[in-house]
């Protein structure tokens, strides 16, 4: 068994349903991925916790499972990457902080606990920024180890890409499922505000913590939410033709030429009509809000701790604590009030519209010394709770991928992951009439 017939090769799809009809074991998927994992992780350094053994004694117990006529799970014997901002309890949490070295949780967070129950088997903690900061994590970029693999939950989008594990969970405030997922080539899903707990995971901001799963198609993503929604599981590409509006927002004066250009050729060749949405003068603050909101969150969480503790902090954490620090009572109050009014905004643009698309990140993959890169292309809409799914269907110049960012109604999930499927669809078709 070679090159692509290796079974971590396999969409989660497709092995989900292989695993359940017994045509793939469990131990034999779980062991081609700890072998990737050996082969890559000197150089990709996606994982910050494994236990091999641990994950083939699962592998063995899901195998058993399914021989003995068990019920089972939608992501049954599936190996999964959790990023290590959520607890688990049976596997140190440290939110990538030297600062929590060895800190070990009695309990699963939310999330976790869900896939567990779907049959998912936890291989290992995946890589993240401290406490998922805009600061460089230990991961590479599994497409060019020279570049950026994005913020926080790089870790995750980089083990996925790279075949380790079908599918990783993620998390985002700003920018740290999207771009990742755009600078690595991965299919991203941040759902919903309130699509599901987030207890037990490193929540900066309340309002802005959201739930990111990463994969590597739209049908994979479907079958990942449907561990915690059963109804995403079957969802299907849209039909009739989804009616899409172009928007560029406040982050759109960074956009490179290259990502630019891909973006309106692709968006041309779309058997769809779309028109340019002009987005509220108030969009044109929703930076500064989420950053504001960010930063008063920061102090009020980390600004107590001892100034000893503070100095140990990656810089932009501790900046954050300052800039936090004098936020006045009424100035919170008033960037939480201007949230809110974006929120309301942002429900008006989908009215006349199934989906928003934009662009994931502002090119592609930068080199590391440029440092992580900038998230401003999801910030407004993490900040407005809106769900958004990220497809690496451009490249730049470099040949390096480049996302497109889908953006859909609060609480609509499944009609955005039913947009996305058309959008991944039309793009094959292009593609496959381009080698045609």
């Amino acid at each position: 068994m070679t090159g692509s017939t290796l079974p971590n090769h396999l969409s989660a799809s497709v092995l989900a349903s292989r695993l359940k009809r017994g045509e793939t074991s469990a131990l034999d998927l779980m062991n081609a991925c700890l072998d990737r994992i050996a082969a890559r992780e000197p150089e990709v350094k996606a994982w910050t916790f494994l236990d091999a053994e641990r994950a083939r004694e699962q592998a063995r117990r899901a195998d058993a499972q399914r021989a003995s006529g068990q019920s089972l799970g939608a992501l049954h014997g599936l190996p999964i990457g959790v990023k290590d901002v959520f607890d688990t309890a049976d596997m140190p949490s440290e939110y990538g902080s030297e600062t929590l070295r060895g800190r070990q949780p009695d309990a699963d967070a939310d999330a976790v606990a869900a896939l567990r129950r779907a049959g998912a088997i936890i291989v290992g903690k995946t890589a993240t920024s401290e406490f998922g900061m805009y600061h460089p994590s230990p991961t590479r970029n599994p497409k060019d180890l020279s570049r950026s693999p994005g913020v926080s939950s790089a870790g995750s989008a980089a083990a996925v890409v790279d075949h380790m594990v079908p599918l990783a969970l993620g998390t985002q405030h700003t920018a740290s499922t999207t771009l990742p997922a755009s600078y690595c080539g991965a299919f991203a899903f941040k759902a919903s505000f309130g699509f599901t707990s987030m207890a037990g995971s490193n929540v900066l901001v309340p309002r802005m913590a959201h739930l990111g799963l990463l994969a590597r198609s739209i049908s994979d993503l479907c079958l990942f939410a449907g561990a915690f929604d059963p109804a995403l599981a079957a969802v299907q590409p849209a039909a009739p033709v989804p009616r899409l509006g172009v928007v560029k927002g406040p982050g759109w004066k960074l956009i490179n030429d290259d990502a630019g250009q891909a973006f309106e050729t692709f968006i041309e060749a779309l058997p769809t009509k779309i028109v340019e949405v002009e987005l509220p003068v108030e969009f044109d603050q929703a930076l500064d809000v989420a950053f504001g909101l960010l930063n008063a969150h920061l102090a009020y969480r980390f600004g107590s701790s001892p100034a000893e503790i503070i100095r140990r902090y990656c810089a932009p954490l501790q900046q954050g604590i300052e800039a936090g620090r004098i936020i006045s009572a009424a100035r919170y109050l008033t960037l939480d009030a201007e949230a809110d009014r974006l929120v309301e905004l942002a429900s008006r643009l989908l009215v006349e519209h199934d989906a928003l698309i934009t662009l994931s990140a502002p090119g592609e993959a930068m080199r590391l010394e440029e440092g992580p890169g900038s998230g401003v292309m999801s910030m407004p809409w993490s900040l407005c709770g809106l769900p958004t799914v990220s497809l690496p269907l451009l490249r730049g110049g470099h040949g390096l991928p480049i996302g497109v960012q889908l953006i859909g109604a609060r609480g609509r999930d499944g009609d955005l992951l039913r947009v996305a499927g058309w959008v991944e669809n039309a793009a094959c078709e292009r593609a496959d009439g381009a080698e045609a």
